[in-house]
């Protein structure tokens, strides 16, 4: 039983290019350097679901052909990873009902008032988003799917990292959005077959990990492969791929993983 994901997107809160830039010819001519805002689409025999619903999030599923969802996590609520929430309307009514989230209960206070039509218990019609919320307290199933949950410093706020495993197998660690990744992360993704970090930019920021940051991370966790997301325009795919140690990847838009 294979497991696999898709990256939606792997840019940052602005998305790239950013709006009213200009940008080399050649660098605009490569399609990996267009990059929607950060998520992941999940996908076993036994379970299909994203990790955040970016204000891209229909163009995202458009393109990917994707439709029914068992689930959504939302990772923390900051806009460029809730703002497509209500896109998952169309998801409810291809359920024929609600449409399981799971968040911690900070990022669930944050969406009820943010899109308080769809959380205050008013009726809901068919064809609206219809959330069942499910607040994270410790690890959880999405079908054959278990997520372990981390929290981890992102600014002024805290943004769930996440272990997942299947089939016995720890598969993917994804901790996007945040400025390191805790020993207790490290330790619980240790080994992983594919880990995702937040890599910003190049340079250091005050809430997000750097290249360097991030390539450090990838060392301690030493998973199978890493990818890395949530990247700006520093970042010119080809020439810098170039540039990653062994089993390092910057991650692009559409781009699928599988494990064994």
């Amino acid at each position: 039983m294979s497991f696999r994901f898709r990256f939606l997107g792997t840019g940052t809160s602005q998305g790239v290019p950013i709006i009213g830039k200009d940008y080399p010819a050649a660098f605009l001519a490569n399609p990996r350097n267009h990059r929607l805002r950060a998520s992941i689409y999940v996908e076993t025999d036994g379970a299909r679901f994203v990790v955040d619903t970016t204000p891209d999030f229909r163009t995202q599923m458009l393109r990917e052909q994707l439709g029914f969802l068992d689930a959504v996590v939302i990772t923390h609520a900051h806009a460029d990873h809730i703002m497509g929430l209500d896109d998952c309307r169309r998801v409810c009514d291809l359920r024929g009902g609600p449409l399981p989230l799971h968040a911690s209960r900070e990022t669930l206070a944050d969406l009820r008032r943010i899109f308080v039509y769809a959380f205050d218990g008013r009726p809901i019609p068919r064809g609206y988003f219809h959330p069942d919320p499910r607040e994270v307290s410790g690890p959880f199933a999405i079908g054959d799917v278990t997520i372990r949950t981390f929290p981890l410093p992102h600014g002024n706020i805290t943004t769930l990292g996440l272990v997942m495993e299947h089939c016995g197998r720890r598969r993917l660690a994804y901790f996007s959005d945040c400025k390191e990744v805790t020993d207790a992360a490290l330790e619980a993704a240790r080994g992983a077959d594919v880990a995702v970090l937040d890599a910003l930019r190049k340079e250091p920021h005050p809430t997000h990990m750097c290249l360097d940051e991030a390539l450090t991370a990838a060392r301690r966790i030493g998973a199978g492969r890493t990818y890395f997301t949530h990247m700006t325009h520093d970042y010119d795919h080809d020439a810098d791929q170039a540039e990653m140690p062994d089993g390092v990847f910057l991650a692009h838009d559409g781009l699928r993983v599988e494990t064994d």
